[in-house]
């Protein structure tokens, strides 16, 4: 049995998990604002737009019961992007690692294509993490249909999330060899 991993969606369709929101605007502070702050003085730019894919990771549950007025997304790139930018994942032991979930920073997600993005792989960067106001995306939607990634793969993704979140860093670790000699019988 297979499972499709996309839909599209119509532009009337309410916001979820997983939806791959085009020509999202995230709003950053300016370079120039950081330094304006070191300096202690006024900027005429404090702001600056990106714009990204981007795909939404907050639960679907907290969207369509209106317990949140900000929704999680995460920037999506073409895999050739990331090849272009760590070579690593150039090397099929790269490509491998990646599409075995053991870079916990990216997602893989399987081709898709849309109006403005071409047939490809794409993954998700956990590295890069925005709230955008909900009423924004409702709005940003209205002109565009987008795609939306299904479930098993909307919650493989979601548990990709969450991994990367919940790891954690030991001050000091396990000595390797003294756990690796436990127990031996020594002479």
């Amino acid at each position: 049995m297979t499972f499709p991993w996309y839909s599209d969606v119509e532009t009337h369709a309410t916001l979820e998990q997983g939806d791959i929101i085009e020509k999202c605007n995230i709003i950053l502070p300016s370079q120039a604002h950081y330094q304006a702050i070191v300096e202690d003085r006024e900027v005429d730019t404090p702001l600056r737009i990106l714009e990204i894919t981007a795909i939404i990771v907050s639960q679907s549950c907290d969207i369509t019961n209106y317990k949140i007025d900000s929704i999680i997304v995460c920037p999506v790139w073409s895999l050739k992007k990331l090849i272009e930018v760590d070579g690593y994942y150039k090397s099929s032991k790269g490509k491998e690692e990646l599409r075995q979930g053991k870079s916990p920073s990216y997602h893989l997600l399987n081709k898709f294509e849309t109006a403005t993005a071409p047939a490809d792989f794409y993954f998700v960067d956990f590295h890069n993490i925005y709230s955008v106001p909900k009423s924004f995306l409702e709005a940003l939607i209205l002109k565009n249909p987008r795609k939306r990634l299904l479930p098993p793969y909307r919650e493989h993704l979601s548990q990709g999330f969450a991994r990367y979140f919940m790891r954690v860093g030991l001050p000091t670790d396990i000595d390797a060899d003294e756990i690796k000699n436990y127990g031996a019988v020594s002479s």
